[in-house]
């Protein structure tokens, strides 16, 4: 039996941990990534790295564009030219909705977002994991097709996913502006806290440590999603402000009972994510 050919367009973190993470006897696996320096630590590990995106793209049954955001629509339209019309595209974006994106018409009958709940503060093919999506949950849009939600869930379970969520792509995107977006930007702002105290960084625990990870992303990583759905995000930093303020109040007020109210609601939420924290 023929073997389904996977194109990876992007070959970062997430694009790079779906080439190192699909078995050889599941699927045929090509990558491509304008950058050079990745396309060559790819090929130098012995992975298939066409010249061009074109390369990459013919024959292949699943195509998965995982590039920044702002660059989806270009690869989008170049993939729906190139690649076989029986493919099914998939993006990986942080971001689905089709005005965040500049979809054109043509692109957006072709590409579906399928969004791992998954990444690392480091980026490019240094930091692709062959486990990076053990265990994870993704997102895809659930305006998919039939033969769109066999093949995008054949990919994630392939490289070892165990949750999809199927939602609207503007569900998505008030939900990742919640639990993506928003532990970026109150990481950084921790960070930046401490940074104008002058607090030295080797002298700090775990705690602050563990905090403050995100903010070692770098601002390249970001700024397009950030900037992909500017009204959203207002919303989300708005309700962490509201719960920053609420526990000033109470502080302030010597007010225990609102205090360990709050307290116990984050701790018990904490708690259902990682019963073993």
């Amino acid at each position: 039996m023929t073997l389904p050919t996977v194109a990876v367009i992007g070959l970062g973190c997430i694009g790079g941990s779906i080439v190192k993470a699909l078995p050889n006897d599941v699927a045929r696996v090509r990558g491509w990534s304008a950058s050079p320096e990745d396309c060559a630590t790819a090929r130098a590990l012995g992975y298939d790295v066409p010249g061009t995106p074109e390369g990459t793209l013919a024959d292949a049954t699943v195509v998965v564009v995982a590039v920044p955001v702002q660059a989806i629509a270009e690869v989008a339209a170049i993939a729906g030219r190139e690649a076989p019309a029986s493919a099914t595209i998939l993006h990986c974006g942080g971001v689905q909705s089709r005005d965040a994106l500049h979809l054109d018409e043509v692109a957006y009958a072709r590409i579906i977002g399928t969004h791992p709940l998954a990444g690392s503060h480091e980026s490019g093919f240094g930091a692709a994991r062959a486990d990076l999506f053990e265990g994870c949950a993704v997102s895809i849009e659930s305006r998919r097709s039939a033969e769109e939600e066999r093949r995008a869930t054949w990919l994630w379970s392939g490289v070892g996913a165990e949750r999809i969520d199927f939602r609207s792509a503007e569900e998505h995107d008030v939900l990742m502006a919640l639990i993506s977006h928003l532990p970026q930007l109150a990481s950084t702002a921790l960070a930046a806290t401490l940074a104008a105290e002058h607090i030295d960084a080797k002298s700090v625990g775990p705690g602050a440590r563990d905090t403050t990870r995100l903010a070692g992303s770098s601002f390249e990583q970001w700024v397009a999603l950030l900037q992909a759905q500017p009204a959203v995000l207002d919303s989300a930093l708005a309700r962490l402000e509201t719960t920053v303020a609420s526990i000033r109040n109470a502080l302030e007020r010597r007010d225990e009972r609102s205090l360990r109210a709050l307290w116990d609601s984050a701790r018990e939420w904490r708690r259902a994510a990682d019963p073993s924290a």
